[in-house]
């Protein structure tokens, strides 16, 4: 729970810095204006992104093969590390960097700084007060079925269906 509210603090005070109170969060438009540049290219692994910094440049790279969704989230995950890890990890090059890579292991759920990143986008992309806004006025107009709601709000929220169904579950708007 600890990490949950550190992530979704930040999260929320990024938010309100750039005025967004509605969904979808214009997640690569907050980043450039953060001074963050964001570069696709194709990547052959199973890496979706990193972020790097050198100095005073950031920049987030993103894997162009995966779905415009996926890149989203992978924003708003790089975007996380940027707020919670300031230090990131080494990789030496010519000259040191540091670097953080959105690959099979931020899905594992076992690496701390990767779960506070995975917290952040989920709470950056669908924050708690606008989820909560959203599901009350899908039930008010009707909406009884679990999947139902799920893709309606995914749609509005610009995100995939099994994100916006994880978020439901942390929110308790769903059990588990």
């Amino acid at each position: 729970m600890a990490i949950r509210r550190v992530s979704d603090r930040s999260a929320l005070e990024l938010l309100k810095q750039h005025g967004i109170v509605k969904p979808p969060v214009p997640v690569e438009d907050l980043a450039r204006s953060e001074g963050i540049q964001v570069v696709r290219t194709q990547a052959s692994g199973t890496e979706s992104g990193f972020i790097l910094r050198d100095g005073k440049r950031i920049v987030i790279g993103i894997n162009s093969r995966n779905s415009r969704k996926r890149q989203r989230f992978t924003i708003a995950h790089e975007l996380g590390h940027w707020r919670l890890h300031h230090d990131g990890r080494p990789l030496i090059v010519d000259h040191t960097i540091r670097i953080n890579k959105r690959d099979e292991v931020s899905s594992a759920a076992t690496d701390h700084e990767e779960i506070q990143a995975n917290a952040f986008a989920a709470a950056l992309l669908m924050p708690e007060e606008m989820v909560q806004a959203a599901v009350e006025r899908e039930v008010s107009l009707g909406i009884d079925s679990r999947d139902d709601l799920v893709q309606s709000l995914a749609e509005e929220f610009d995100v995939g269906g099994e994100a916006m169904g994880f978020r439901l579950i942390n929110l308790g708007v769903f059990s588990s």
